[in-house]
């Protein structure tokens, strides 16, 4: 049996899961979650995506999704492009959505699934801006051959580790990973697309909310210690 320590937490494996699918499709926005027994996404690991638009879209655009996991999973495809997706749905639901996403600036967007058996347990998220452009056709058939290493990687046991990340923002979170890895200020600002006085009030509300003073007691605390420890609301 392999030791919980040396597994990688669920918001590591999402991470490293984001950085090798960027690695071959690039994509300015990413996020990789789990997929419950009702078809719904949870668990949000975040690259580059705003705090604010991840908020919006759970509170207000997740029901207009197109490739929300149900509906991938309806299509019966594990990799499902924006259009593919918007062809789907009523004309309204598809202008507010399609209206979410320019407010944001992305222009484009694949959903690749990972499967247990014939049901969805994980999903990647790949968003575009114009500067990358449309997902090409090559690209959607690399992302299918890429799929099977991601079922791969959320069928994988991974550390519970990540429940002591459960009282911070997706931004702190990142931030908190980063610093674990060894980031300084001026990578995290790099790496996140944030100012430096930005970073330094998120590693203000990361202290206060772990209950530490300087960042090596932050990774110590929420990845070192043997007993998990909780931040405080």
């Amino acid at each position: 049996m392999i030791p919980s320590a040396s597994l990688p937490g669920a918001h590591e494996l999402g991470q490293r899961c984001i950085a090798a699918f960027t690695r071959v499709v690039p994509a300015t926005l990413c996020a990789f979650y789990r997929i419950d027994p009702h078809l719904q996404a949870q668990d949000f690991s975040l690259h580059r995506m705003p705090a604010q638009m991840h908020q919006s879209y759970l509170q207000r655009y997740r029901h207009y999704d197109p490739l929300q996991p149900r509906h991938c999973a309806a299509a019966g495809r594990p990799v499902l492009s924006l259009h593919m997706g918007m062809a789907q749905q009523q004309r309204h639901e598809a202008e507010v959505y399609q209206g979410f996403l320019q407010r944001h600036g992305v222009l484009d967007v694949v959903e690749i699934l990972a499967c247990d058996g014939e049901r969805p347990i994980a999903g990647l998220s790949l968003l575009r801006d114009s500067s990358l452009g449309r997902f090409s056709v090559d690209e959607l058939e690399t992302l299918h051959t890429l799929q099977g290493l991601l079922e791969i990687a959320a069928l994988a046991p991974y550390c519970q580790v990540d429940q002591r990340l459960a009282g911070l923002t997706p931004r702190e979170r990142e931030i908190a990973w980063l610093l674990r890895d060894g980031a300084d200020n001026k990578t995290i600002a790099r790496r996140l697309d944030l100012g430096l006085p930005t970073v330094k009030t998120h590693l203000v509300n990361l202290f206060r909310k772990v209950g530490v003073v300087n960042r090596t007691e932050l990774v110590g605390t929420l990845f070192l210690q043997g007993v998990a420890h909780q931040p405080s609301g």
